[in-house]
């Protein structure tokens, strides 16, 4: 009961303090507003941006390892194509790219940095691996349990 009073009491503050604003303008909307009436960004607005950025320093400190050399990008292939694929896509790229093709562009990858200090380039490396271990692990689950027919002859 008291944690419902608190949610209830915070909520109001919110409301009261101009911390939220109701608009009526093409229905009902709850906009977040600062002390003087203006618009500010949504938590869900925020967190799109902060991904947004960090897709982006990704994108960036993968290019500049690809960039290094030129004749890199034709060598590591894979690795040139899931840039690609990042930049057009985004993180869903990670999901949309056949499972070996990834596997093989994190190896690339792995072989191409010595220095994981750069954020951008360990939180890829980060999301690769485990978009890897995550479909692979989905895949071997779906051909263990898909039905094997026999045909008698």
């Amino acid at each position: 009961m008291r944690q419902m009073l608190r949610s209830a009491r915070h909520a109001a503050h919110l409301f009261f303090r101009s911390q939220l604003s109701l608009k009526l303008r093409g229905g009902v909307r709850l906009e977040f507003v600062d002390s003087r009436g203006r618009r500010t960004e949504s938590p869900a607005e925020a967190e799109a941006r902060r991904q947004r950025a960090e897709l982006g320093r990704m994108v960036g400190e993968l290019a500049q390892c690809l960039d290094a050399d030129p004749d890199i990008r034709p060598e590591l292939r894979h690795l040139a194509y899931l840039e690609t694929a990042l930049r057009q896509q985004g993180l869903a790229a990670l999901q949309t790219l056949p499972v070996d093709v990834l596997h093989k562009a994190l190896d690339q990858f792995e072989g191409l940095v010595s220095n994981w200090s750069p954020t951008g380039l360990a939180t890829l490396r980060s999301k690769m691996a485990v978009a890897v271990n995550e479909r692979s692990a989905e895949e071997t689950a779906a051909s263990v349990s898909a039905p094997v027919s026999r045909t008698t002859v």
